[in-house]
Parts: structure tokens; C-alpha cells; sequence
């Protein structure tokens, strides 16, 4: 039988200066609260992790750090006491180069459920002006971007959300920021892959909402079981057949009939 309840979890956190308290927080208590949620829910989990800062010469330490996907949360555990909150440069970072590496440089297995935890406080270089060009508005936002029109590396909302479907990845996004770019940044990024953005204000909540993320994913892993076994004992695709036995909706059946094929246990 495939792996129903494997789950790929990378964290693609901002690691400049302003995050500092996010990062202590995780330092703390982070993986252990996922490690007892996870058993919890009998999931064999998976945990990677990216940070980024910014683009030179907004900042010369690094675009971005990818640590690999691995099993034994002690060894992330130790790449995250290791974080340290530093530069920056200008108001946006490097936030698509972050999403970009854990999409194509994690090594997700085979049929695993992937996620990607979007942990920052500041929007992607360019995005006020490509948020302009898709809502056809006239305001120009002033967010201190050394590249207003367009992020050096090429990338923008299309090319990391087509990326991440690609990859049949869900990005959630939690910003820590009352910056409304940043929001709104976070919000479409998370709301194309199919995910969702929390707005937090301090680093305690963004562990609560982390977990109150993580919980309700689990909970999807579960009820995809009863109708994956369901679809098995009919011996075909019946949306409302199986919606039937279950005594459930047809609506949350046909989601998790969609999130399976999608991971290919249908084929």
C-alpha cells in the first residue's frame, strides 16, 4: 500500500534582522510541538527547511540556505538553534527565492503530502508594482524596494506558484507583518497553491497558528483514508456512491478524492 501518511514539511522562514523573536520562539519550542502533533495523528513526517534574506547588495551574507528534508527532528532540530536574525537591507527580501529552492531543491517523496510553512515579515522585491498591473490600479506603493518593477532573480506570484504546483506542493503563509503588501503578498501566493495565509502579530501566536495548520491538514489525512479505502471497496470512481456509504457530503468527498488523485493514489 502507498504511504497515505507520508508528510513533507519544509519551512521557508525570513531570517533578517526583524525576525529575531519568531526565531527565538522556534529555537524553543517549535519541532517538539509538531513531533507530538504529528505522532498524535500517526504521521510519518518529514521536515526541511529554508531560510532567505535578500539580494546584493541589500544583503551579502546569502539569498538563501536549504537544509534537507529529513526524518530525525533532533538534526533539524539543531539547524534551527543554529538560525541566527540578521540584515536585510531595504523594506522587501528575497521571499520568491525562498519558495523557488524549497520547491525544486527539497527531495519530497514519491506520493508524500507536501507543504511549505511561508514564515516572514516583509513582501517580495517587485511585488507592489506586479499587484498594481493585475488589479489595473493607479496607486503606486512605497515599501523602500531597491527593485521596484520586477525581483533580480526573475522570479514573481506566476513562476513560484506554477512551481509549486509543479511539484504538487501547498505553500501556507504566516506573516508577521501589519504591512499590507506583505499580507497580500503572502495571501495570493498561499491562496493559488491552494493554501491559506494567518496574519499574526507576535512570535507565541504564529507557533499557535502553525499547529492550528498543521492539525487541520492531518485531520485531511485521515478522512482521505476512509475514502480511499471506500473508492477501493466500490472498485471504481463514484463520487456520490462513496459520498453515500460515508454518510458525508459529496463536496468534502469530491476534495479529498481531488487531493488523492492528485498524489496518485488513483491511478
Amino acid at each position: 500500500m502507498k504511504p497515505l501518511n507520508h508528510v513533507d514539511l519544509c519551512f521557508v522562514i525570513d531570517t533578517t534582522a526583524s525576525m529575531s523573536s519568531f526565531i527565538h520562539s522556534a529555537q524553543q519550542q517549535l519541532l517538539n510541538t509538531i513531533k507530538v502533533l504529528s505522532a498524535d495523528n500517526n504521521i510519518d513526517l518529514q521536515i526541511g527547511l529554508v531560510e532567505y534574506r535578500d539580494h546584493p547588495p541589500q544583503d551579502h551574507s546569502f539569498v538563501t540556505r536549504v537544509y534537507p528534508l529529513t526524518a530525525k527532528l533532533q538534526q533539524m532540530q539543531q539547524v534551527i538553534n543554529q538560525l541566527r536574525a540578521d540584515g536585510g537591507g531595504d523594506g522587501p527580501e528575497a521571499v520568491y527565492s525562498g519558495v523557488y529552492d524549497a520547491c525544486t531543491k527539497m527531495k519530497w517523496r514519491q506520493h508524500s503530502c507536501r507543504f511549505i510553512l511561508l514564515v516572514g515579515d516583509a513582501p517580495p522585491h517587485g511585488f507592489g508594482t506586479w499587484l498594481r498591473e493585475m488589479t489595473l490600479e493607479t496607486r503606486k506603493y512605497h515599501s523602500g524596494d531597491a527593485w521596484p518593477d520586477a525581483c533580480p532573480s526573475g522570479l514573481n506570484v506566476q513562476s513560484v506558484t506554477a512551481t509549486a504546483e509543479n511539484h504538487r506542493v501547498i505553500i501556507h503563509g504566516l506573516c508577521m507583518s501589519g504591512d499590507m503588501l506583505a499580507q497580500q503578498a503572502f495571501n495570493v501566493i498561499a491562496q493559488i497553491t491552494g493554501g491559506q495565509c494567518v496574519a499574526v502579530s507576535n512570535a507565541k501566536d504564529v507557533i499557535d497558528k502553525i499547529v492550528a495548520v498543521l492539525q487541520n491538514e492531518f485531520s485531511n489525512l485521515e478522512f482521505d483514508q476512509k475514502v480511499l479505502e471506500t473508492v477501493q471497496q466500490i472498485g471504481h470512481l463514484d463520487t456520490s456512491y462513496t459520498a453515500e456509504i460515508l454518510d458525508m457530503p459529496k463536496l468534502p468527498v469530491a476534495a479529498a478524492i481531488a487531493r488523492l488523485g492528485k498524489r496518485g493514489f488513483l491511478d
